[in-house]
């Protein structure tokens, strides 16, 4: 084989070597870079990536959403590092100056990690290069000519490749891709959130006002109906659950029941997450004077304990819970002038982390849910009738569990009267299985969380009691559409046999299932 040959032949193993592996090595080495935006800072990375793509990340919400936006091998990936609430609040008000400048940042951060990857790229592709050279005068003896020929074939090449791929994302980048992503961790959750967005340009920046708004309707029907007017010598609590981290409604309703005593039967968030707990917390603990409240199956051990440190009565089968994860020993609490127990849900998260995505929130999803449900019914019925002293009030996530608890009691002679408040099936109704046995649920007050956005009703209820006893005397079912402002109140008397001819209101015979 001639010199020339055998030069021709190192000169295109070392092109290929040096413009593969230069841009690789000195992409791994760029990593990510931090850049300002008007909604916070951004880490953009760029590395390789067969096809290419753009990814768009989360962590805090678990949200990632990827789409093939680029025609070069190279996936430009983006991850909000701190957010700026405030302009966050802007834009979702739908401050164009706020939305243009984000856009503008984001654009001059993208370019700049293209560049920065750019440079990182071709270094990479000298060092490389170097090594190919020693390498190649170690085993064949090059002069000082053909070495500086080999060493610009190889790193020129190199430099084209790396110039070449950033035209190439620059030019080719098609936004309409994201019209249909790929979804991945919890993405799935943004798009709804999305779609929700486009049921109206204003449709949820717009919600906490229209919330406001209802809350004023809420008031009026409250009021025309001469709220306590009719039941004279009464105390009330407020029923609330079920809602699925929908912070929107908390401000309107602390507003509206602040100084009532509010018992609060499960689901506060999603999962129960550290980040849900940091923004749940302290808006539940001002909802009313005092928030009594037990776990629900979307709940975790971590955010129940948060919500105990700030005050809020945590109800547990053992007693209060204490912030550092005890009870106090009494299940069985006084509080606002009645007699509280209550239960954490069999499917509250105990675990290290409430995101696992092995966690199962449903005993449906369970391998033998139906023979474990049956067991959950059987020992609060058990849990019930060993408690100390007979509660007032009991509170227990899961309507199916509660109602055979109430079947349990109505099935008695003689029983004291005790109020079962529940949630769960996103529904309201009123169950009375006796003049003195009653469960309510209020439906859900989180509209169903914000992913369910106008698909369902903000839901409470209100009870009132026949004082000096604990007595149900009458339940107000109340109900609001945030999105038209329209509000109901039905208001059933316990002891009237009419009651039973309503459609919340469901009279149950003794024995029945």
């Amino acid at each position: 084989m001639t010199d020339r040959r055998r030069f021709a032949l190192i000169a295109v193993a070392a092109s290929l070597l040096v413009g593969v592996g230069g841009p690789l090595l000195g992409l791994r080495l760029a990593g990510s870079a931090n850049r300002d935006t008007a909604l916070g800072e951004v880490a953009i990375e760029v590395s390789p990536a067969l096809p290419g793509r753009v990814d768009f990340y989360i962590p805090l919400a678990d949200w990632g959403v990827r789409a093939r936006a680029i025609d070069a091998p190279l996936e430009l990936a983006a991850e909000p590092r701190t957010l700026d609430r405030e302009a966050l609040i802007r834009a979702a008000d739908g401050d164009r100056d706020v939305l243009a400048r984000a856009r503008g940042d984001l654009e001059t951060a993208a370019t700049a990690a293209l560049a920065r990857a750019l440079l990182y790229a071709i270094a990479g592709s000298v060092a490389v290069a170097l090594l190919v050279l020693l390498a190649t005068r170690a085993i064949w003896p090059l002069g000082r000519r053909r070495t500086m020929q080999l060493a610009a074939i190889s790193v020129g090449t190199a430099v084209l490749v790396c110039v070449a791929g950033l035209l190439a994302t620059r030019a080719t980048f098609d936004a309409s891709e994201f019209d249909d992503p790929e979804l991945y961790a919890r993405g799935a959750e943004l798009m709804q959130l999305l779609q929700v967005a486009e049921k109206g340009q204003q449709a949820v920046a717009g919600y906490e006002s229209s919330v406001e708004r209802s809350v004023g309707g809420l008031a009026s029907v409250l009021s025309a109906a001469g709220r306590l007017a009719d039941v004279p010598d009464t105390a009330s609590v407020v029923l609330a659950s079920d809602l699925h981290n929908n912070t929107l409604v908390l401000g309107p309703l602390g507003q509206l029941f602040g100084d009532t005593p509010v018992v609060f039967a499960g689901d506060f968030g999603h999962t129960g997450s550290a980040a849900e707990a940091d923004v749940l917390v302290p808006r539940i603990e001002r909802l009313g004077s005092p928030v009594v409240a037990v776990s629900g199956n979307h709940d975790s051990s971590l955010i129940m304990r948060r919500l105990a440190a700030r005050g809020v009565v945590v109800l547990t089968d053992e007693g209060r819970l204490e912030p550092g994860g005890g009870t106090d020993g009494d299940p069985v609490v006084e509080v606002a002038g009645f007699k509280f127990a209550g239960m954490r849900d069999p499917l509250e998260w105990t675990g290290p982390s409430p995101d696992d995505p092995e966690r199962v929130f449903s005993f449906a999803e369970r391998p033998d849910g139906e023979r474990e449900f049956a067991e959950a019914e059987q020992n609060a019925i058990e849990w019930f009738e060993g408690l100390p002293e007979r509660p007032d009030i009991v509170v227990i996530h899961q309507n199916g569990i509660a109602q055979a608890l109430a079947r349990h009691l109505g099935e008695q002679a003689g029983t004291e009267p005790v109020v079962i408040a529940t949630g769960h099936d996103h529904q309201q109704h009123l169950d009375r299985y006796s003049e003195t046995v009653v469960v309510v649920d209020g439906g859900t007050v989180g509209a169903g969380g914000l992913l369910a956005a106008g698909q369902e009703y903000v839901g409470l209820a209100e009870i009132h009691f026949q004082e000096p006893s604990t007595e149900v005397r009458s339940v107000d079912l109340i109900s609001f559409d945030p999105f038209s402002g329209s509000a109901e109140a039905e208001r059933a008397v316990v002891a009237e046999d009419a009651a039973c001819e309503r459609e919340p209101v469901i009279c149950h015979d003794a024995g029945e299932e």
